[in-house]
């Protein structure tokens, strides 16, 4: 069957098609997210988590002292870096843990790199019918500034992306 390119199915009808992809980052967790996710991926019993350790550090120390010095800013994100992959680490092990208790098959990817891009090659490879995410707290001012990584996750994921 043919579609217009700018056509897209909707979620129910997608959802016998792939799994549920949850998209979560350092900044970017909900709980309402979650829940949404593992109740979705019931109806498909396939769900991806996707947990990005998210390198874009710098954004979120702006107006600290650490960046008006660049080494120790540097090892402040490496330090940052490592303890929030072993969060992240700990998250998807009890999300996975959750899913799979209700019966759910789950495939975890759990990477340091910038979130919308990670979610991308992640949703490539998964072929996900929704993605499931939320959006970090930033102020306003900074999202419009630096732009919106779940913009660009939303005009580029190739399915419908909701957030909770």
């Amino acid at each position: 069957m043919d579609r217009e390119p700018d056509s897209v199915p909707d979620a129910a009808s997608q959802m016998s098609t792939g799994p549920v992809m949850l998209a979560l980052s350092t900044f970017r967790q909900s709980d309402r997210a979650i829940d949404l996710a593992i109740e979705r991926a019931a109806e498909s019993g396939n769900l991806v988590v996707a947990y990005v350790a998210d390198v874009n550090l710098a954004r979120y120390l702006i107006g600290t002292d650490v960046g008006l010095y660049p080494e120790l800013q540097r090892k402040c994100e490496e330090e940052l870096l490592q303890e929030h992959e072993q969060q992240g680490r700990e998250h998807v092990a009890a999300i996975r843990d959750r899913a799979t208790a209700g019966g759910i098959e789950v495939a975890t990817h759990l990477r340091v790199g910038r979130f919308a891009l990670v979610c991308l090659e992640i949703a490539e490879k998964e072929k996900p019918a929704l993605i499931v995410t939320t959006r970090s707290r930033r102020p306003t001012w900074v999202r419009r500034f630096f732009g919106s990584p779940v913009d660009h996750l939303t005009a580029h994921a190739g399915c419908p992306v909701v957030e909770a």
